[in-house]
């Protein structure tokens, strides 16, 4: 479980979901998971809930914006102790600050920016909220993966931007893994030949279940679309999955040690 000194700049910090039914979403992830979501009880906010697992911070959902054309998706939110500068360094590494940075009453601060290969990525200055609550165990986030159509373009964004430490491996397709304090967050990896003509480059949120091919079953079961059927990676047992409204996750079970 993360605490106080766990907060590594760069790092993900929170996920959430933009969806044009919450209702309907939240459903099928706590049915899936476990989960459940909580009201938070601002106006300002717009019906946005919280995912607890166990009454632990898991993530958020929310309606997608009035003027944002694209898919439901998750956003992956990476840690930052300053926004704005933050959103001078996206500017110079060629990305796109979305809004001015918004102040989430003593919750923390939240920025959103479409990177220098056109992914979208948040930011989250910590308040009383530093992030979720516990990741890396079934029912939570486990990975955090950039699929870039221009990977040289994004490993050095995020250099820029977040400050990462890359570790390249050498294999193909090409990957780049945050690494800092001993420990992966995250990576980078070349999707240009895999990427389809009208994919944009996105970032994908891995979810760590105990067993993939019962939460695929799971998920149909509650309205959900298999993209990625279940296979065996190095890391362990993978699977591509669509909520009802459309957004796309992952899911993982890890390998036996």
């Amino acid at each position: 479980m993360p605490g106080p000194d766990d907060l590594v700049p760069g790092a993900p910090a929170w996920v959430d979901l933009s969806t044009t039914d919450v209702d309907a979403a939240s459903a099928f992830y706590e049915t899936l998971f476990g989960w459940e979501a909580e009201d938070v009880v601002d106006e300002r906010f717009g019906g946005y809930r919280v995912f607890r697992l166990g009454g632990k911070r898991i993530g958020g959902i929310g309606m997608r914006m009035d003027d944002d054309v694209s898919a439901p998706h998750w956003t992956v939110f990476l840690l930052t102790f300053n926004a704005a500068t933050t959103d001078e360094l996206i500017a110079e590494a060629g990305g796109t600050v979305l809004f001015e940075p918004m102040v989430v009453p003593t919750r923390g601060v939240i920025g959103m920016a479409i990177d220098g290969t056109g992914a979208v990525v948040g930011y989250w200055q910590p308040g009383i909220v530093e992030g979720f609550d516990v990741f890396g165990e079934p029912g939570s986030a486990v990975w955090f993966e950039l699929a870039a159509g221009d990977f040289d373009a994004a490993t050095q964004f995020y250099a820029h931007a977040f400050d990462w430490s890359l570790a390249l491996g050498e294999d193909e397709p090409r990957y780049a893994v945050f690494e800092r304090r001993g420990r992966d967050f995250a990576g980078i990896v070349d999707a240009a030949s895999t990427l389809g003509a009208d994919e944009a480059p996105a970032w994908r949120v891995v979810f760590g279940v105990d067993d993939v091919d019962d939460t695929v079953a799971r998920a149909v079961e509650a309205g959900g679309t298999v993209v990625d059927p279940p296979s065996d990676v190095a890391s362990g047992r993978s699977a591509g999955l669509l909520d009802p409204t459309g957004a796309f996750f992952l899911v993982m079970s890890r390998a036996a040690s």
